[in-house]
């Protein structure tokens, strides 16, 4: 599903708390980065959910996805979202740490990681999606949210002006 340009196309900046809540509320992939025990990058493609409120993200992961070992042995990591369909390349990037709230556990098992199953599959697959949240339900699955310490965000077609100076 290819989405709409947002309605800041054509403007060249960091983004505003409306704007990055607009922004990530559309099913864009997240890519979460984690880091091996060999001390590499790893970086998967995952779904999000957006808390503006506190500005976190919360991700559920299969039980068994290696990123979530990762995040028990070193829990930094960097999350990215970016809009890779218009010319604006609209993105966030939030650097932080991630931490397991639940799991493993089915999310028939648990309200609060049921709820979200449930949201983001409507949010991902659309119509289909709460046959897919019923269908994989008493599959186990961890909770993971991502408290920033910082972000960064752009969107335009112009560099930012740090990158435009000679030198």
């Amino acid at each position: 599903m290819i989405t709409p340009p947002p309605r800041w196309e054509g403007r060249v900046g960091g983004l505003s708390e409306r704007e990055i809540a607009e922004f990530l509320a559309v099913p864009w992939n997240g890519r979460l980065a984690t880091v091996t025990p060999e001390r590499t990058p790893y970086v998967t493609p995952v779904w999000y959910e957006y808390n503006p409120g506190d500005r976190t993200i919360d991700i559920v992961a299969r039980a068994r996805s290696l990123f979530v070992r990762h995040i028990q042995a070193d829990p930094h990591v960097a999350f990215h979202v970016a809009d890779d369909v218009h010319l604006s390349h609209s993105r966030v990037l939030f650097q932080g740490v991630a931490e397991i709230l639940e799991g493993p556990v089915a999310p028939s098992r648990s309200p609060r990681l049921h709820a979200l199953v449930a949201k983001m599959a409507a949010r991902y697959i659309g119509p289909e999606g709460p046959e897919y949240a019923a269908r994989t339900a008493d599959r186990p699955r961890y909770l993971i949210r991502i408290t920033p310490h910082k972000m960064t965000t752009w969107t335009g077609r112009e560099w930012h002006p740090r990158y435009r100076q000679a030198g």
